[in-house]
């Protein structure tokens, strides 16, 4: 008695090519290569077992009713569409990797300059920092408020009101206590308000000289000292020491 084993072949292969697929789908957000290599391996060996399914199939036909070719077709239609996914996905995955390099050769020429972006983190070493912020113009007042990373307020006090870019600097002591704050990562805001006391916004900034470039999640950033800023976050560039707005 022939053996029918269409119902083999069928979930089988229909199973070995969803699971290739889901690996050629997986390889575009993992690491270069790996995953997709792992995607191949697989679908090599989902072609393997196709092929000896089919040849059991063929060799245990029933000659009154031979398997349909439609079918057959279809099942290696599915397999070559999954190998030209993971082709496709490996060659983005290429691309990918070549624009990182890129925006890192492109990033490197900021090392050493001074940028200012858009932020609210302010470095204090050797008890100065730098705040950077710009107001619009008619600005009558503005209150600079620093924070360590519990929140508390370590210092608040009046800021300079230029239009466009302001540059202060804090020597690290607490407004309230005289005392002198650790070197270290604070934040700050700017309460800004024109001379009828309406508020205005006031843009702050992260500033600071650039020692390092790195990438994280495929985008370049730049490292201020302990402060890493993505370089589409970069506002300007000028040489350090400078003072812009002065």
């Amino acid at each position: 008695m022939s053996t029918d084993t269409s119902s083999i072949i069928n979930p089988t292969v229909n199973s070995a090519a969803n699971a290739a697929a889901n690996a050629a789908t997986n390889a575009a957000t993992s690491s270069i290569g790996s995953t997709a290599a792992a995607a191949q391996q697989g679908l090599n060996g989902t072609y393997q077992e196709f092929l000896k399914l089919l040849t059991t199939e063929l060799n245990n036909q029933d000659p009154t009713a031979p398997m349909d070719p439609t079918q057959m077709v279809g099942q290696l239609a599915s397999l070559s569409q999954v190998e030209q996914q993971i082709g496709t996905n490996s060659n983005l995955q290429q691309l990918i990797s070549l624009f990182s390099a890129n925006q890192i050769n492109n990033a490197v020429s900021y090392i050493g300059k001074q940028v200012d972006a858009s932020g609210n983190q302010v470095t204090l070493a050797n008890s100065q920092a730098a705040l950077v912020y710009t107001l619009p113009a008619g600005a009558s007042s503005a209150t600079v408020t620093i924070t360590n990373s519990a929140g508390q307020t370590v210092f608040s006090g009046a800021g300079t009101t230029i239009a466009g870019r302001n540059q202060v600097m804090w020597n690290g002591a607490n407004s309230a206590t005289g005392a002198a704050m650790p070197d270290g990562v604070y934040n700050f805001t700017v309460v800004a308000k024109d001379s009828g006391g309406n508020p205005l916004t006031a843009t702050t900034s992260t500033t600071g000289t650039v020692t390092a470039v790195d990438t994280q999640n495929g985008s370049a950033s730049l490292s201020l000292g302990s402060i890493s800023v993505p370089i589409g976050n970069v506002q300007s560039v000028y040489n350090p020491g400078t003072n812009p707005g002065a």
